[in-house]
């Protein structure tokens, strides 16, 4: 009888450190809140196509109101041979701009890339290389 005793209370005992193990280690996920928001600045991005009486056409981008007021040429310098392919996104955050380009040479196009630069056309940089057999066009940037 002691030993059937002394077992249930082991048994007990173990039983119970069992259940005190499971609801330490109870995972609780909690989402937390993304609390990002982003000021919207009432701008619009665009390209225009310069199509000259002669020489080659080429793509300008631009910015303006959303009521088209305020229209500006957004002036940035890529390295030579190097021309914007047509249209640009804008991060979610304003600050950046999105194109795709490509390096025209004797007439034929020889790479393509997907560039970056800031919103004022400072700081364009490649940030995806391409072949002549490749076409880049930023389509979202999130």
């Amino acid at each position: 009888m002691k030993k059937v005793l002394l077992s249930t209370i082991i048994l007990t005992a173990f039983s119970c450190s069992l259940i005190l193990f499971q609801l330490s280690c109870k995972k609780v996920a909690v989402a937390a809140s993304d609390q990002t928001t982003t000021t919207q600045v009432g701008k619009l991005i665009y390209s225009k196509l310069i199509a000259p009486a002669t020489g080659n056409s080429y793509f300008e981008l631009w910015s303006a109101n959303y009521d088209g007021t305020n229209q500006q040429k957004i002036s940035i310098t890529l390295p030579a041979g190097v021309s914007i392919s047509g249209d640009a996104k804008l991060s979610p955050d304003h600050k950046t701009l999105f194109f795709g380009a490509y390096t025209f040479k004797s007439g034929v196009i020889t790479k393509s890339a997907l560039y970056a630069c800031n919103i004022d056309g400072s700081n364009p940089h490649e940030i995806v290389s391409g072949t002549q057999n490749e076409s880049f066009e930023a389509n979202v940037a999130y």
